[in-house]
């Protein structure tokens, strides 16, 4: 069940067992009427304020809260893309190669905002959308259990200008910051490298309860696939990729040097 029909079948079902009408709701948590019926129906997603409200008057702890947030975090994705999205919530760990853009978990908000406007992409709502990416860096910042995060990134994003030099600097600051927690590691692999197994395109594996589910994307969707035997292939290709990477500190020091390259 996606976070946007969970939400509306429980928010349903708990107003019926309490007896109550849409209005009634409404008027419970002083909102219209109709604001009640498009969360009840997925058209509507509701705000961390009202979903706090709902958790008070029906007493479920942090539950319209969690799922208002999952609801977010998937907006805008097209169905292949939530359930990676929900792989990647409950990951403990993150293996990431990105040859061309910044990963998800790592964009600061101007430059998703710049990939969203600029990128080709057909979304409708980009403020929605910017915040519900945003959103998924969350998984790093766990205060139980943070998801680990290994990326390898190709040189030449770095040094791609998306969003113009400002965005630019203050991206690759945000990836030295991240670089700082002890949950977050990022490798590089130099622009001087020729041919090597990630001229393939991007990928990503998560560990999830144990087992490794994968996700590729293509300009005609996305795969996500739990298969083992797929799964192994793409694990060694990642560890291939991983090779060709400068060691964690020349990493750095380089993402530093093209940062500075920036302001």
């Amino acid at each position: 069940m996606s976070g946007y029909n969970a939400l509306a079948r429980i928010l349903k079902f708990a107003r019926n067992q309490a007896g109550m009408t849409q209005e009634q709701l409404a008027a419970r948590i002083n909102v219209s009427s109709s604001l009640i019926a498009k969360f009840e129906t997925s058209r509507l997603i509701p705000k961390p304020d009202t979903a706090r409200q709902l958790d008070a008057l029906f007493d479920s702890g942090h539950m319209f809260q969690e799922l208002a947030a999952e609801a977010r975090a998937s907006f805008g994705q097209p169905v292949w893309v939530r359930s990676w999205l929900e792989h990647e919530r409950n990951a403990t760990m993150i293996r990431s190669f990105q040859p061309l853009i910044v990963p998800g978990l790592l964009q600061t908000e101007e430059y998703a905002r710049a990939i969203l406007t600029d990128g080709g992409n057909r979304v409708t709502d980009i403020e929605s959308t910017v915040a519900a990416r945003l959103a998924r860096a969350d998984a790093l910042h766990r205060a139980d259990t943070p998801c680990r995060l290994f990326a390898v990134l190709d040189e030449t994003l770095l040094r791609r200008p998306i969003g113009g030099p400002e965005v630019m600097h203050e991206q690759l600051q945000a990836i030295i910051k991240a670089c700082a927690e002890p949950n977050v590691e990022v490798a590089v692999v130099p622009s001087s490298t020729g041919t090597y197994p990630g001229l393939n395109g991007p990928l990503v594996l998560g560990t999830v309860d144990g087992r490794t589910v994968a996700i590729l994307d293509s300009p005609l969707g996305g795969q996500v696939t739990e298969d083992p035997d797929e799964v192994a292939l793409l694990e060694e290709l990642w560890e291939a990729i991983r090779g060709y990477a400068l060691p964690r500190q020349e990493s750095l020091n380089l993402i530093m040097e093209v940062a500075e390259s920036w302001n």
